[in-house]
């Protein structure tokens, strides 16, 4: 018996799932990061040497694999790429070896057929597919000019919503309190030197957004602007989306932080989607990314 195997590599962990060839289960387990923008060389290579030690395990050894299809960010980089897959050949893997992007492996093992996911934690982006089997894609290009609806966006927009407060150009929200309680300071010149220090980065102001939860119940006006504000582009992703890949039926998986724990965003990307496109049909991911490692690996080692 030959092996699949399919990697999840992500910035915290790495989620190795090992089938047999029908797709059936044999092993899974996760290992340290292998996302080179979020940890160092030497940590990514030795993650990279324990999923490989965790697949020799089995009882025909590392060779006794179909392919190994690997999904993490970064791998339009070139240099990531081959990186990575300088790694697994120096650690002794010689099959049939796929790497491709995190988002690719997610959309593969989230729906079957035509359609679409959209992905909103930290970061945000939408990717579909249509009838021939083509991937189109719309947003995930970064913090810096992205990434709207997302964690790290909703965050940022509770420190502006605050800002605006405490200056008078918006009316009082209770966020201020939320935000003051949360990173244990008492003035807002306080939070201004958190946001600004060196050690702050995208993950601490992604981290803010579970605070525009209560506000939201409580029906704070600024809570609920940036609720609306998420929603709308959010939705516009896949809309924008599915008008490249010329889909109008089909699934949509909603996926990543935001769109599990915040019902109300949720709510609203769903009726906003639904205005546009009637026949598109929203779920929950069917599998998670590393079974759709192991589905590409299927297909394109067979």
């Amino acid at each position: 018996m030959k092996y699949y195997c399919g990697w999840d590599g992500g910035g915290s962990k790495t989620r190795v799932l090992i089938t047999d060839e029908s797709g059936i289960a044999i092993a899974q387990q996760d290992f340290g990061p292998i996302n080179l923008n979020g940890a160092p060389e030497d940590a990514v290579r030795e993650t990279i040497k324990d999923c490989l030690e965790f697949m020799a395990a089995l009882p025909q050894g590392i060779d006794g694999y179909n392919g190994l299809v690997i999904g993490a960010s970064g791998i339009s980089n070139h240099a990531v790429k081959e990186f990575i897959e300088k790694a697994v050949r120096e650690y002794g893997y010689r099959k049939s070896l796929h790497l491709v992007g995190d988002h690719e492996i997610a959309l593969a093992g989230a729906i079957s057929g035509v359609g679409a996911i959209l992905i909103a934690g930290t970061g945000s982006v939408c990717l579909a597919r249509n009838a021939e089997g083509e991937i189109f894609r719309c947003g995930g290009y970064g913090h810096l000019i992205d990434d709207e609806g997302s964690g790290y966006a909703i965050g940022r927009d509770i420190l502006a919503a605050v800002t605006q407060a405490f200056d008078g150009r918006a009316n009082e929200t209770c966020l201020t309190g939320a935000v003051l309680n949360h990173l244990n300071v008492k003035e807002h010149s306080q939070l201004i030197s958190w946001l600004y220090s060196p050690q702050t980065d995208k993950k601490q102001i992604a981290a803010l957004a579970p605070l525009l939860i209560h506000p939201l119940s409580q029906g704070d006006t600024a809570a609920i602007s940036i609720a609306d504000k998420a929603a709308t582009h959010l939705a516009g992703l896949v809309i924008a989306t599915c008008k490249k890949a010329d889909i109008h039926s089909g699934e949509l998986a909603l996926m990543g932080s935001i769109l599990t724990h915040y019902d109300a965003i949720r709510q609203q990307v769903a009726e906003k989607i639904q205005s546009e496109l009637p026949d598109i049909t929203i779920i929950k991911p069917h599998n998670e990314p590393a079974y759709g490692a192991v589905d590409i690996g299927k297909r394109i080692f067979a």
